[in-house]
């Protein structure tokens, strides 16, 4: 599903379908739509491998080719050892650095990355869609709800605790779901580091 799929698919589930009369722009809903997306993404990144030169006499690597860069995981330099020999690393304003010095050869990144939702294409699997669409709606209808305290509409007071309750309603279904996929709740690997 792409973004503008995705669009479509939020406003069915707001009910806001009638161009003419959008309650929400779609600057609005692909604003939801991106917040939700990078939270997902925290919860469950991409993981990526990457080797990177490193430059020698040098404890820099520079990472600057991995874009969307959540968070470093593992740097194993040098490559191929057994055990494997994993680096301590600093990750600090974009630059990572490494304990030990570089020698030109590869180091190997393990990375998380964020997941994309474009008008192209998506990283997000299909099974974990509904979480998007989930959170988005929640995060729209609070929205409504803190917009509509204090003015007049047709549906009188209840306009506004009504977008509430099923906002918060969707909002409680989409944290369970979100912890549910989240990698912390996986089983987590000890790294070993060959000084230890």
């Amino acid at each position: 599903m792409n973004l503008t799929e995705m669009r479509a698919r939020v406003r069915e589930d707001l009910q806001d379908t009638d161009s003419e009369n959008y309650r929400w722009t779609d600057d609005e809903v692909d604003g939801a739509i991106d917040r939700v997306v990078m939270e997902y993404s925290l919860h469950a990144p991409i993981e990526q491998q990457d080797d990177i030169a490193t430059t020698d006499g040098d404890i820099e690597l520079d990472i600057s080719s991995l874009s969307g860069l959540l968070d470093i995981e593992s740097v194993e330099f040098p490559i191929g050892q057994s055990p494997k020999y994993y680096q301590r690393t600093e990750y600090w304003a974009g630059q990572l650095y490494m304990d030990d010095e570089g020698d030109g050869e590869d180091a190997r990144v393990r990375w998380l990355k964020k997941h994309t939702l474009t008008a192209e294409s998506t990283t997000i699997p299909t099974d974990h869609e509904e979480i998007i669409v989930l959170g988005a709606t929640g995060y729209l209808a609070m929205s409504a709800s803190a917009y509509t305290v204090d003015r007049a509409s047709i549906a009188g007071r209840h306009a506004t605790i009504n977008y509430k309750a099923w906002g918060k309603e969707r909002l409680d279904r989409y944290d369970r779901k979100l912890k549910a996929v989240s990698r912390t709740s996986r089983v987590i690997q000890t790294t070993f580091y060959a000084d230890e």
